[in-house]
């Protein structure tokens, strides 16, 4: 599903543009991680299976976890199967807070001089204290996190809450995220989507729509 999806034929030039985080503007240095995790005696993505790879997940990205009781959680599931000699591991994992793609950076602040841009994030309750850390909170227009919300992507709804909040029309609006399926479910409202890959491939995408970027 990469490239454009519902557009650019006989689309207005956007007025709004909402990014996604995790693999487009954030990327985490997982294979860091798995050497942290090697070296206390856990297998790799053995933290990232439990956080995600379970219900806690979708509670956590809805807010019905908030943020300390979810990694609460994690930990208690992990030490339960793996001893307590794997707190160090658990410790470095939770202060992790991933690196900025500045190349991406550039781009969404030559998007900015042209019109709307919005982050929405499937974050936990601490998205906006990692923005802040990466210095990117007031790279934003708005920020929509779904653990705020309420409710997560690729649910239609939250597409929908991010317009309505915006006053946007979806025939003028973009969307930019790495997972196909979160794409899907903003074309499913009308969006323009696109699956980035890579600043160029996103830019390129966001220049057949009609953005001088």
């Amino acid at each position: 599903m990469n490239g454009p999806v519902n557009g650019p034929a006989a689309r207005p030039t956007p007025t709004t543009v909402v990014f996604d985080l995790d693999g487009v503007l954030r990327h985490w240095n997982d294979d860091l991680l798995d050497e942290v995790e090697a070296g206390f005696g856990l297998p790799p993505r053995t933290i990232m299976g439990v956080a995600f790879g379970s219900e806690l997940g979708r509670l956590a990205i809805t807010g019905v976890l908030p943020y300390r009781e979810w990694m609460d959680a994690i930990r208690e599931r992990v030490v339960a199967r793996h001893g307590d000699d794997c707190l160090g591991a658990l410790d470095e994992w939770e202060a992790n807070v991933g690196t900025v793609d500045t190349e991406m950076l550039g781009l969404l602040r030559r998007v900015r001089q042209h019109c709307t841009v919005a982050l929405l994030s499937n974050g936990t309750t601490r998205l906006r204290r990692d923005l802040h850390v990466l210095d990117l909170l007031d790279e934003f227009d708005v920020v929509f996190n779904t653990a705020e919300l309420g409710v997560a992507k690729p649910d239609p709804v939250v597409y929908r809450t991010v317009l309505d909040h915006l006053r946007a029309t979806p025939d003028e609006s973009v969307f930019v995220d790495d997972m196909a399926s979160n794409v899907a479910g903003a074309c499913w409202v009308g969006m323009a989507g696109h699956q980035h890959t890579s600043p160029a491939d996103t830019a390129e995408f966001l220049r057949s729509l009609g953005l001088p970027v």
